[in-house]
């Protein structure tokens, strides 16, 4: 659900930029991704994208080698949006290929936003297919977003899937936003459940602060609440990211406190310091970019003992021959406490 939400209304947002009565030229985008080491099987992804009097049509699809060598689909996600004033419209409908059918269509959602006087409203069906290839209509998705005022902001959010009376709901976000000054904004969100006796029983539930501080540094704090054993909500961690730029490199630091980061859930309530991520990005000459990021932790078998680098990611993006090369690669701390490559790729895109 969540993919294919994020998927039609990132169209949406696209056909309202990029409006336009004449014809685009298609544009391909070509992503290998490959592994040197033995037994992974390389894939690409193919991006083509068309518009024309405002309707943009992307297919994507999903590749890898057959037995003679050529590509062949695994997958195609073709997504058709128009817009027409305030309303845009988008299907996507996902294709799957296999031996006995080369292409079936596996499962369709239609999307339609509206805009009206300050208030969006998106709603989302999803139909599956069963193994006769009839679509049955699974789950849904509702979205609204309105201003209550100049600067607050609120959002109702509501998952249904199917049940024996139709489209139940079963999932429910209920998130506002304040801009309190030019440099604060604060958040709220309540993440809710139907239980089995139709109440909405809350699951979790994050308020948070963003603090503008200059032009070049951000923090944001957020607390979030779970329910005990009682289900009351009770503070079980809470997230400081702070963010900076100067010199061309831009820094990100996450911190995550907890009640149990020591091993043992705290009764004076208080948290500590769980787990941090340094991450760090510098733009190269070519347009490229180079990305350090490390992952500090506790021992789980001495969490008393001072927190140390357990992962550590290094993504190089480069200009090579009118295409762009992203290199990944993954350390990880062994028992010893020596750093090994568990992961190396390879990624080419090619943009026409």
């Amino acid at each position: 659900m969540c993919f294919s939400i994020v998927v039609t209304s990132g169209a949406a947002v696209a056909q309202q930029q990029s409006d336009t009565s004449s014809p685009l030229p298609p544009a391909t985008k070509v992503t290998e991704v490959t592994y040197p080491a033995a037994g992974y099987t390389p894939f690409r992804r193919v991006e083509r994208t068309t518009e024309s009097g405002g309707r943009k049509i992307i297919i994507e699809a999903v590749e890898s080698p057959g037995v003679e060598g050529k590509w062949r689909p695994l997958e195609e996600v073709v997504t058709d949006t128009t817009r027409t004033g305030t309303t845009t419209r988008s299907q996507r409908d996902v294709f799957r290929f296999d031996l006995q059918r080369p292409r079936t269509l596996a499962e369709t959602t239609q999307s339609d936003q509206t805009q009206d006087k300050g208030r969006t409203r998106n709603v989302q069906r999803t139909w599956v297919a069963d193994l006769d290839g009839h679509l049955t209509l699974s789950s849904g998705y509702m979205e609204e977003t309105r201003s209550v005022s100049p600067t607050i902001q609120q959002r109702d959010a509501t998952v249904l899937l199917r049940s024996l009376e139709g489209l139940r709901e079963v999932e429910r976000a209920e998130s506002s936003e304040q801009q309190v000054s030019s440099a604060v904004v604060r958040h709220e969100t309540i993440n809710s459940v139907r239980d089995l006796n139709g109440r909405w029983v809350p699951t979790e539930a994050r308020s948070g602060e963003t603090r503008g501080i200059g032009s070049t540094e951000r923090v944001e704090e957020e607390t979030v609440q779970r329910p005990n054993l009682n289900g009351t909500l009770v503070v079980r961690d809470r997230v400081v990211t702070r963010t900076s730029e100067s010199n061309g490199e831009n820094r990100v630091v996450i911190e995550t406190y907890s009640q149990d980061a020591e091993g043992f859930v705290r009764s004076d309530k208080q948290l500590a310091l769980r787990q941090r991520v340094r991450r760090s990005t510098t733009a190269t000459a070519d347009g490229g970019r180079s990305t350090i990021e490390e992952i500090e932790a506790r021992n789980s078998l001495a969490p008393n003992d001072p927190m140390r680098v357990i992962r550590r990611t290094v993504v190089t993006v480069r200009s090579v021959a009118g295409r762009w090369v992203t290199e990944r690669q993954l350390f990880e701390r062994d028992p010893n406490g020596r750093f090994l490559l568990t992961a190396d790729e390879t990624e080419q895109t090619a943009e026409k």
